[in-house]
């Protein structure tokens, strides 16, 4: 019983097991993917400056724009034909812009303390851009909107014609016609048609 082995047990010898890749080949592989690396970084050279796209490094394409001189002799040799006058549009004269007077204000004569009346003083005229009448106040503050973008000062009054509520769009005031009438044609470079009121 001593000397003897069990049944259905065998006696094998431990044998080391043999990797799957050889040693060899693995090292093959990680030597390959270093190289690959060091190739892929000499391509690629993040050390090295960014030069601009648009700057020609050719010296043969500097040396041809750097002579070539010759438009200095060939202008003056040229001969320049004139325009025809049936060709030349004829010139628009900027026609005076309509300023449209608001109706007179009577004016109040103040009474001072005593009792005594004194002269008012005449109010200097002022001028405004009368935009758009709008019967919906979103439509009128929409309108006021664009033209605040424009660089303008703008506003909406509220007035009562018959049984309808008009929401009228303004700009302004200005001091001079002259202010009111640039103010006017900034407006029409945006598509915004004005009236100068003169009040």
């Amino acid at each position: 019983m001593f000397g003897k082995t069990q049944r259905g047990v065998s006696e094998r010898p431990n044998k080391p097991k043999q990797p799957l890749i050889p040693k060899w080949l693995g090292m093959l592989v990680v030597i390959l993917i270093v190289l690959s690396f060091a190739v892929a970084l000499m391509l690629w050279k993040p050390w090295a400056p960014v030069q601009p796209k648009n700057e020609v490094t050719s010296e043969h394409y500097q040396e041809d724009t750097n002579k070539d001189y010759r438009f200095y002799d060939l202008l003056p040799q040229q001969q320049v034909t004139p325009i025809p006058e049936q060709a030349i549009p004829e010139s628009q004269t900027q026609s005076q812009p309509v300023i449209v007077e608001a109706p007179a204000q009577t004016e109040q004569v103040d009474t001072g303390v005593d009792g005594s009346e004194q002269a008012a003083v005449p109010a200097q005229p002022e001028y405004i851009l009368q935009v758009r009448s709008y019967p919906d106040p979103d439509s009128a503050d929409a309108r006021r909107a664009e033209i605040i973008l424009n660089g303008l000062s703008a506003d909406v009054m509220k007035s009562t014609e018959g049984n309808q509520t008009w929401y009228r769009v303004i700009s302004g005031p200005y001091e001079s016609q002259n202010a009111a009438v640039i103010a006017q044609q900034t407006l029409q470079h945006s598509g915004i048609d004005s009236i100068v009121v003169k009040r």
